[in-house]
């Protein structure tokens, strides 16, 4: 009798916790508009760190396989699940504190109005349809029925985060650049303090005589690599005021970068600073090219033609057995992907991949391709991903979620190649480090909002979404239009 009173009344009591928090976050939002895209940034990068550092796992090897174990109890497994719904339902908070008043934020706080830009409407929608098509209509339309709940909340995320970027005060690109600090940087201090948390032992790889593999405060080395790649990238691009703070961020990057042994993410670092290096080269040597109307198309048509070699390398590598693979990956590791012990293996994946999307080309498999269960029956038992966006998007979402992935990369490129000229060559620099990992991974891991690749996705978007709107007044300076906004920290 009385479990049958005390549910109902506590039920009851955690709806009315839950309206009042959504009417705080809302009314934060109406009061302080110009904070919400930090404090949200700020808040998944803490959680993420968090849920790490409390899941308790301990990275060792038993009979040469990985084995990632916990020490975490049944509280921690809870604390990290609120964690991630404070993080959902101030996102939801914020997106109806947006929509309600709208109109207020479009005329008095909007970041791209103020400096005569237009709102980046048009990427913005492009993302939200690729999240739909590739996460969501699969549950309904795909070869085989999976359904979760992280296929869904994400949106709001999302959503939350590029309607709030418009009117931060902040410059975003900062934010994200302190999110990515923050996980790097929180690494190196768990490396000190809990080694068994966040390093790898018996792993053969780079550097030899060394056999620890750096994961941190994150899932996995490689996501990691990809954190410091992009961190790395983008002080190159914009350099912090501070002389001290581009030091440590530089140092700390790349002794990162360096740990996590991760292939792809440090040639796509080399990549990034070769192309800055050389734009700002050709500037500092010819001032037509820096200063002049037409003078930004000769490094752009430079770089853009690096890029599309690039891209077609990357075509060729999916669909040819070469053995440049096994130049560029060196030996693939087979506690990670099973029998697949060379790199020129990562074919087979392909392989299942393209098949695995042919048999439903509309819609693709289901977001549960990849899982473990069906790996199994592929014969992949390591292969958590189709180690290619491209292949990836296809095989869980078909030609539709393929279409929306390309949609979104036109505009995705439009900005960068827009924001060429401010930013240096910054922004091709990071879409020729979007290009090279798009090619040998999956990337683009929209699922996951706690995951490091989330943080680098943010990063690269707020930045050329930001640097590369459309400016509404052609004879504007540009000046004006980004002087405010670059190489502050």
């Amino acid at each position: 009798m009385l479990q049958l009173t005390v549910l109902p009344l506590a039920a009851f009591v955690l709806a009315l916790l839950l309206i009042m928090a959504i009417v705080i976050v809302a009314g934060a939002g109406f009061r302080w508009p110009g904070r919400m895209f930090s404090y949200l940034m700020l808040l998944i990068a803490s959680t993420s760190v968090a849920t790490t550092i409390l899941s308790g796992r301990v990275l060792t090897f038993v009979d040469e396989n990985l084995v990632v174990s916990s020490e975490a109890d049944v509280g921690s497994a809870v604390s990290t699940k609120l964690l991630l719904m404070v993080v959902i339902g101030c996102s939801a908070a914020l997106c109806v504190g947006w929509i309600l008043n709208f109109r207020n934020y479009k005329t008095s706080f909007d970041r791209f109005s103020n400096r005569g830009l237009k709102a980046p409407t048009d990427i913005t929608i492009a993302f939200m349809v690729f999240y739909v098509a590739f996460s969501v209509l699969p549950i309904l339309f795909g070869q085989h029925y999976y359904f979760h709940v992280n296929l869904i909340y994400p949106f709001f995320i999302y959503l939350a985060l590029f309607l709030w970027a418009r009117l931060s005060s902040a410059d975003p690109v900062i934010v994200a650049k302190r999110c990515l600090g923050l996980i790097v940087f929180s690494s190196l201090i768990a490396a000190i303090v809990a080694p068994g948390l966040v390093m790898q032992s018996g792993y053969v790889g780079l550097i030899p005589g060394f056999d620890l593999r750096f994961w941190g405060v994150t899932s996995h080395a490689n996501t990691l690599g990809a954190v410091a790649c992009m961190f790395l990238v983008l002080e190159l691009a914009e350099p912090s005021a501070r002389a001290w703070l581009r030091t440590c961020i530089l140092a700390a990057a790349g002794l990162t970068l360096i740990l996590t042994q991760s292939k792809s993410s440090m040639l796509a670092a080399f990549v990034g600073f070769s192309i800055i290096f050389c734009w700002r080269l050709l500037s500092r040597t010819d001032e037509v090219i820096a200063d002049s109307k037409r003078g930004s198309s000769i490094p752009i048509g430079l770089f853009g033609g690096f890029i599309i070699l690039v891209s077609v390398v990357g075509a060729l590598a999916i669909f040819l057995d070469m053995d440049i693979l096994a130049a560029l990956e060196g030996q693939l590791d087979a506690r990670a992907v099973g029998h697949l012990s060379t790199a020129t293996g990562r074919t087979l994946i392909w392989d299942a991949a393209i098949e695995g999307g042919l048999e439903n080309p509309l819609f693709g498999q289901g977001a549960d391709f990849w899982g473990l269960k069906n790996r199994l029956r592929l014969g992949l038992t390591g292969a958590a991903s189709a180690h290619n966006l491209f292949l990836q998007t296809f095989s869980r979402s078909g030609f539709v979620g393929l279409i929306a992935l390309f949609v979104f990369f036109y505009f995705l490129v439009q900005y960068s190649i827009r924001a060429a000229k401010h930013t240096r060559g910054g922004s091709m620099a990071i879409l020729a480090v979007l290009l090279m990992r798009s090619a040998f991974e999956a990337n683009f891991q929209l699922n996951s909002v706690l995951a490091g690749e989330f943080f680098v996705m943010m990063a690269h978007f707020t930045y050329v979404i930001d640097r590369g709107a459309r400016p509404r007044r052609s004879f504007e300076p540009a000046s004006l239009r980004y002087g405010s906004v670059r190489g502050r920290a």
